[in-house]
Parts: structure tokens; sequence; C-alpha cells
């Protein structure tokens, strides 16, 4: 099922865990001195690990807070 209003994905929490799994690999690629602290296991064991995250999180129900705040309140 595609996205009502692509212009509010940015809320889904799948979307911004993928944004943030790229953020780090673009870190850990721009800085090669993070490369002395994690070996390639480590880095592969945590980006997997984050990639498996976001696939449990598009199986998640993605309810806006808004819309559980306004259900809380009702």
């Amino acid at each position: 099922m595609l996205i009502g209003n692509w212009k509010q994905a940015y809320k889904l929490w799948s979307v911004q865990c993928a944004l943030a799994i790229a953020l780090v690999n673009v870190l850990l690629a721009a800085l090669p001195s993070l490369q002395d602290y994690m070996s390639v296991t480590v880095y592969a064991v945590v980006n997997a690990a984050l990639a498996g995250g976001v696939a449990v999180l598009r199986v998640l129900s993605q309810v806006p807070v808004e819309q559980l705040k306004a259900k809380a309140g009702e």
C-alpha cells in the first residue's frame, strides 16, 4: 500500500530509522578515524541489525503521534 500523502512520509518510524542508518553509513565512510574503533565485522553486524529494525518497523502499524494523542484525549 502506498502512502496517501507522501510529503508526510518523514513521520513514519521506518523512514526515520532508514534515514538514521543512511546517516551513520555516511559518517562511517567519511570518517576513516572511526574505523580504528569499529572492525568491519562489528560494522556489518550493527548495519544488519539496524536494517532488520527497518523491516520490523515496516510491519508495525505506524500511526502518527498526533493521531495517538487525539485518541487518548477522546
